[in-house]
């Protein structure tokens, strides 16, 4: 998997050095507070040795409101956002960022360079309008299910199940499953052990498994 182009240009980890990732988590109108807040905590837990380096990215950096009572301002713009290596997208009114060119726009030249994409909740619809759950296979919000079908249906859309990992596209469902698929991905880059402590620290009942990887096809499970 291939490094974001600024991660690129930073000059290469001593050997047993762990190489530090930028974090980007997508803010925006109406954001779901734990789809955010529930990664953001795991990789700023993960990365207290310099592991993440974690933000957070709007269409502008003028303050939004999560879940009706949370006001948030932005740390950076898509204008001056870093390069991330890892990009969260996670849902709640998600339309408003279906209906703007320039966060569509930022999410697919972002995906082209990041090492990994994760969606949580209705996020995935966002991924699906940009083209990037073809041939793969995905989850998300349970009230989400059958948009996601009708919005994918060269993707094969997984129910019940905490998050889906296709390699660079990870998808997690609603909500608390966003804190599963961020654990998983620090395992995956950072090992067991370290997911393992990442969890106890914030007192989260995680059993580690594996994610379900089922095989891409358009034509199942729709």
């Amino acid at each position: 998997m291939a490094l974001g182009a600024a991660a690129a240009a930073q000059p290469s980890p001593q050997a047993g050095e762990i190489p530090r990732r930028k974090v980007a988590i997508l803010v925006f109108e109406g954001v779901e507070l734990l789809d955010f807040a529930g990664p953001g905590e795991v990789f700023a837990a993960a990365g207290r040795a310099g592991a993440f380096d974690v933000f957070t990215v709007g269409v502008t950096r003028e303050p939004i409101v999560s879940q009706g009572f949370l006001r948030i301002t932005p740390e950076h713009s898509l204008a001056d956002a870093p390069r991330p290596d890892l990009l969260v997208i996670p849902g709640g009114n998600v339309g408003s960022l279906l209906r703007s060119p320039e966060a569509m726009a930022w999410i697919k030249a972002t995906a082209r360079t990041a090492e990994v994409v994760m969606s949580v909740c209705n996020g995935a619809l966002a991924l699906a309008e940009a083209g990037l759950l073809e041939g793969l296979s995905a989850t998300t919000h349970h009230g989400s299910i059958e948009r996601l079908r009708q919005m994918a249906p060269a993707t094969r859309v997984v129910e019940g199940e905490r998050f889906v990992d296709n390699g660079r596209i990870v998808t997690a469902a609603g909500v608390s499953a966003g804190i599963d698929g961020a654990l998983h991905l620090v395992s995956r880059l950072l090992g067991e052990e370290k997911a393992q402590s990442t969890a106890r620290y914030m007192e989260y009942a995680w059993s580690g498994a594996a994610a379900p990887q089922p095989k891409a096809a358009a034509a199942e499970g729709r």
